[in-house]
């Protein structure tokens, strides 16, 4: 499978109560840019026995989610974050409020990979179960005589949910975008 594109950036509201996990109030992070996920521990630990390896365990121990987003809605940072929007009338527009007790909630994120699998396109679909975003770091550069253009970064946690088997990550592969999108957003609860 060679990777070439990347597409679409959902997130939903996580919650869970005992091993049931439910996801609400779900929406797009935006046009996504760029995704990364890099897993914390990720190399197996070998057990040697009469000279050589034996027996081996991988055990997920949690990782980071770094994505680039064209733009991230007012909206949606303050659902990742826990924060309510304001509306300001002189002059109108809309606010937030970055309180010194800020604790963002934990969300599913799902996004869409399309690959070239023998000549053909398939699009594989990534949901990590349970995420929590932290700030993000404002960045900005003055214009020049060119525009350059610069996305939104934003990472996350990844760690385990809370079901039974502890998951954290889903992968769904299909023959078209959209079907790879109505997967996610089902998944997700996203309407």
């Amino acid at each position: 499978m060679a990777k070439v594109g990347l597409s679409q950036s959902f997130y939903a509201i996580y919650s869970a109560a005992g091993n049931t996990v439910t996801y609400s109030n779900g929406g797009i992070l935006g046009k996504a840019v760029d995704a990364s996920i890099e897993l914390d521990n990720a190399d197996p630990v070998i057990f040697y026995a009469n000279n050589g390896p034996a027996e081996s365990a991988q055990q997920f121990s949690g990782g980071t989610l770094t994505i680039t987003n064209d733009r991230l809605p007012l909206a949606a940072v303050a659902a990742l974050l826990g924060l309510q929007t304001a509306t300001s009338t002189t002059p109108a527009g809309t606010t937030l409020d970055f309180p010194a007790s800020l604790t963002p909630p934990y969300v599913g994120y799902g996004t869409v990979v399309k690959s070239i699998t023998d000549n053909s396109p398939k699009y594989l679909a990534i949901i990590l179960t349970k995420v929590q975003f932290q700030i993000p770091a404002d960045t900005a550069t003055t214009q020049g005589e060119t525009v350059e253009f610069n996305g939104q970064e934003f990472v996350a946690s990844i760690m385990r949910d809370d079901t039974a088997d502890g998951l954290w990550k889903k992968y769904g592969e299909f023959a078209s975008e959209a079907d790879a999108i109505t997967w996610v957003k089902s998944f997700l609860a996203i309407t």
